[in-house]
């Protein structure tokens, strides 16, 4: 009978040994596996849950705010109307009657009850009843289902990982089973290869193991001082919100979010340096969408950072040129820089951009987007607000640099800004009624309004005198105000009157008209609430304007004060 050869019996005992301890390996490996899919498992359940119920919360909110605002408190306010009415007429028992019905609505809300609403004040906190009833819960629920789902996320490909190590080690078992049916040096070739594969492994499960026990964790204090900031935030209460965001900070060191709201709150509060560096924490910790990139770009601007502000813009619109807030603050940072060659390149992207959209809206037989407009106007109100600072004339809602940090010759800055901001008022007003740009200037000029009010009309109905209002100032109290113009050149075929209050416009007073001017060149427009006896003008700075054929022609300015 043969006898074995002693080495082939060494080499053989020892692939034994390596199998048996790579089996074991891989059944540790496999053990880990299990436990992170189960962890991943779990926390996708819980997330699905979590979404589910923030979702539900967020729209049961909405839908009871909904009746408790436009409901309870419209019929509430409406009454309120009737009662001055009632006053007014004289009719006590009228009077009388509204009240009674006001006192049985407000039982019937809970945002009429005492924590949210004093009747004398006559208007309710909304904000506060929003943030205690659905706001904060809300809020709390999403953010514990991206948490979930960060944690799913994660230790579902560590599970992957840990698959792909058992399906290697596999591969090592059989190059040590193969190697034990092999005579010679070629053997060892695949016991070389086998032993590479496990080393590899066992470093693998190793970081894999590091990976379990680092991470992301569900931290539910965080989460709920994170919520409650926000509430605080909606409410304006930034300096209560600074100190729940700081604490979701100390309980999470890593929460982004936290970082950025706190950023924002500091900038409500007029800290730009702190609000700086608390969003640029925030990009750091990973947040690195387009709002937070918009709003650092923007603090950027306002502090004279012009270069960082112009890269932080770049960051979005190089994928996102749609982005037209983003645009218009970059063609403003340049502009404020003193690098009018870019500053153009940029206007003329933005309604090269703003067309675009109009364009691709009706083609789908759809109206473009509302934000257009209201990021067409805003865009237009940056530039106003920066010619306000030149003029060392600011507003309390003046949102720009200090004249000493916008660089280049002023002037030259200032007639810049007003040539674009004309040509981005008559781009809005033409894309919006006709859905193309400016074809030529309207050949109508028109001199300065004359603000006051009609003093008397003929039984036509004809004005027949008229009262300049003393200082531009309309007296607090006055439902209409009306202008007086006087133009030469060819009659307009449409007018559209636009009318501003603190730098925003009051489209309620907008007008469209195609009324023929050709009879004279005298005019008169009415502006206000005459058809109601309950309405006036509100206290503040109007501007009005005029367009003609979507050319802006004339604006003027006058004050509603006591």
């Amino acid at each position: 009978m043969k006898t074995e050869n002693p080495a082939e019996q060494r080499f053989e005992n020892m692939a034994t040994v390596m199998i048996a301890t790579v089996a074991i390996w891989v059944a540790i490996t496999a053990y880990f596996q299990n436990y992170a899919a189960n962890i991943s498992d779990q926390a996708r359940r819980r997330a699905q849950q979590y979404s589910i119920e923030a979702t539900k919360r967020e729209v049961t909110g909405s839908i009871q705010f909904s009746y408790d605002w436009q409901g309870a408190f419209q019929t509430w306010e409406e009454l309120s109307w009737q009662i001055t009415a009632a006053q007014q007429n004289g009719d006590t028992a009228a009077e009388e009657r509204y009240r009674q019905l006001q006192e049985k609505i407000i039982p019937l809300s809970k945002m009429l009850g005492d924590e949210y609403f004093n009747p004398n004040v006559g208007w309710p906190d909304s904000y506060k009843y929003e943030s205690d009833a659905y706001l904060v819960e809300a809020t709390r629920l999403s953010e514990t289902y991206l948490a979930e789902s960060d944690l799913g996320n994660f230790t579902d490909n560590v599970a992957d990982s840990l698959i792909v190590q058992i399906t290697l080690l596999t591969v090592s078992l059989s190059l040590y089973g193969l190697s034990m049916a092999l005579k010679g040096r070629v053997r060892w070739l695949f016991i070389m290869v086998g032993s590479g594969i496990v080393a590899l492994c066992v470093v693998w499960l190793g970081w894999s193991l590091v990976e379990l026990l680092i991470r992301p964790e569900v931290n539910a204090e965080a989460i709920q001082a994170y919520a409650d900031g926000t509430g605080l935030v909606y409410q304006a209460k930034h300096k209560e919100a600074i100190e729940k965001f700081s604490l979701a900070i100390q309980e999470n060191p890593e929460y982004a979010k936290a970082y950025y709201e706190r950023g924002l709150a500091y900038y409500e509060l007029g800290d730009m340096t702190t609000a700086i560096s608390e969003i640029e924490a925030a990009r750091n910790a990973g947040l690195d969408d387009i709002s937070l990139n918009w709003n650092l770009g923007w603090i950027y601007y306002l502090t004279g950072q012009y270069d960082l502000g112009i890269q932080t813009n770049e960051r979005i619109l190089n994928e996102h040129p749609e982005v037209l807030g983003m645009r218009m603050n970059q063609a403003i940072s340049y502009l404020a820089k003193g690098d009018f060659e870019n500053s153009q390149i940029q206007y003329d992207l933005l309604i090269q951009e703003a067309q675009q959209q109009v364009d691709e809206a009706h083609k789908n037989n759809t109206e473009p987007s509302a934000s257009l407009w209201f990021y067409m106007d805003a865009g237009a109100l940056d530039l106003q607000n920066l010619i306000d600072q030149l003029d060392n004339n600011p507003k309390g809602w003046t949102q720009a640099p200090d004249a000493g940090l916008i660089l280049g010759e002023h002037n030259a800055v200032r007639e810049f800004a007003l040539k674009q901001m004309k040509r981005i008022k008559e781009s809005t007003v033409s894309l919006e009624y006709t859905g193309t740009l400016p074809a030529k200037e309207a050949s109508m000029q028109v001199t300065s309004f004359v603000i006051g009010q009609v003093a008397g009309t003929d039984a036509d109905g004809f004005i027949t005198s008229f009262e300049p209002a003393p200082n531009n100032i309309i007296p607090y109290g006055e439902d209409t105000f009306s202008i007086e113009f006087n133009y030469a050149g060819a009659a307009p075929s449409v007018m559209i009157w636009k009318v501003y209050r603190n730098g925003y416009e009051d489209q309620s007073l907008r007008i469209y008209t195609e009324e023929d001017l050709s009879a004279g060149n005298t005019w008169y427009k009415t502006f206000g609430y005459s058809f109601t006896n309950l309405f006036i003008l509100t206290e503040g700075e109007y501007t009005v304007e005029l367009y003609a054929d979507n050319t802006l022609v004339q604006r003027g300015t006058f004050y509603v004060k006591q």
